[in-house]
């Protein structure tokens, strides 16, 4: 049984993500490698290194940050400070140092207590709206045995729970540890050809339309599909069109497509990450509707 869970970020006052006023919870590790992930931070399980450059006050604060590197991986140039990430270890002893906290060490691990006492606080407002706790990431299944020690004591207290998924999970193990202690699952769809999403989300889709299937036919509570509309590549007619169909055949009849947002490119930068799909446009609403059209077309 795990006894801590690797969390990279605890979200307040969250509207989107499940009914009422809810706390997310997101949890590092993903199986997939979208290049759009809205969470990039989240893909490893490993902690990552985050640099603001415009709180950075190099270098009149001294730049302690550079002494105390042990792998050497942070220098001074031009009078701004850089980073080898290929020698950064993630140990985060810059970041302890730095007063401006333009760096950050994204990533910790939490027993079922700590993470219980840091949503338990926000109790009064789940109350009064109906809100609950959300489990994101990543993908939080990937950390499954927690998630069941930690669901159950929120259900002892009363608090509604829900998981975004992208649906790669032993199902078995899914219906046994966590379906019985959840109020809600949103579950991804992205790519319904598997070549397509092999060579787009580093993996077959079969797991995730396999389980989709199996948990619409034995769920008792709320499953909201999601389709994100990334343009060129999920929002095609086919793939639309396709997805539909899929959908229609196991009997669901309704589902959410969301749009493109291009924000995520931002953090691209502060993790010294790179992506290979890089279109920093938002959706048009003519787009968007065109990709409703296709979506609900035969």
């Amino acid at each position: 049984m795990e006894t801590q869970a690797f969390i990279f970020d605890i979200k307040r006052d969250a509207s989107e993500d499940g009914p009422g006023i809810r706390t997310t919870v997101f949890f590092k590790g993903c199986p997939l490698s979208c290049p759009w992930c809205q969470n990039p931070e989240g893909l490893g399980r490993e902690a990552s290194l985050s640099f603001r450059a415009e709180r950075c006050d190099a270098p009149g604060c001294g730049m302690p940050c550079v002494r105390v590197c042990p792998s050497g991986a942070l220098n001074r140039a031009d009078g701004l400070l850089h980073i080898d990430r290929a020698a950064c270890t993630q140990c985060g002893a810059c970041a302890d140092v730095c007063a401006a906290r333009a760096l950050e060490r994204v990533g910790q691990w939490l027993t079922v207590d700590e993470l219980y006492a840091r949503v338990a606080i926000d109790q009064p407002f789940f109350r009064s709206t109906g809100g609950g706790v959300t489990a994101s990431g990543g993908e939080c299944t990937m950390q499954m045995d927690f998630l069941h020690a930690f669901f159950q004591k929120l259900k002892q207290e009363g608090i509604s729970t829900a998981i975004e998924t992208n649906g790669v999970f032993n199902f078995e193990r899914f219906e046994r540890l966590l379906l019985p202690w959840l109020d809600l699952v949103y579950y991804d769809l992205k790519l319904i050809d598997d070549e397509a999403s092999r060579r787009h989300l580093g993996a077959s889709n079969r797991p995730i339309l396999d389980n989709l299937q199996r948990l619409h036919r034995t769920a008792k509570i709320p499953v909201v599909i999601r389709i994100p509309l990334v343009p060129g590549i999920t929002d095609t007619p086919q793939n639309l069109k396709g997805l539909a169909r899929f959908l229609r055949a196991q009997g669901i009849k309704s589902a959410q497509l969301l749009p493109y947002n291009p924000l995520w490119q931002d953090k691209l930068e502060r993790f010294g990450m790179a992506s290979k799909y890089l279109d920093n446009q938002f959706m048009s609403p003519a787009e968007i509707q065109q990709a409703v059209h296709h979506f609900h077309s035969p």
